[in-house]
């Protein structure tokens, strides 16, 4: 599956540019259920009006790996106390 897009907005104040390039994120099944992303990839120009108006060429790659289950278990307390259970629906 992929997906493309930008990171919005891009700020262009007087003493503060924020921009950011477009990109396109491709994901694969994981676990036979779950998408999750595999490759990220930007190629763009970044137009900053700064200065002499700089054009800017960026290119990145990100590769996402080894994604591994995470599993937890957690016990809420209140004033020191454990809350009291519900029971269970049936």
């Amino acid at each position: 599956m992929k997906t493309s897009g930008k990171t919005v907005p891009d700020i262009h104040k007087k003493d503060n540019e924020n921009l950011f390039p477009k990109f396109s994120t491709w994901r694969e099944q994981v676990d036979g259920q779950y998408w999750f992303p595999a490759y990220t990839m930007a190629d763009d120009t970044l137009h900053f009006r700064k200065g002499a108006y700089q054009d800017v060429h960026i290119r990145e790659i990100v590769k996402y790996t080894d994604y591994k289950r995470f599993g937890s278990k957690s016990k809420v307390t209140f004033q020191g106390e454990q809350a009291p259970e519900k029971p269970q629906p049936k």
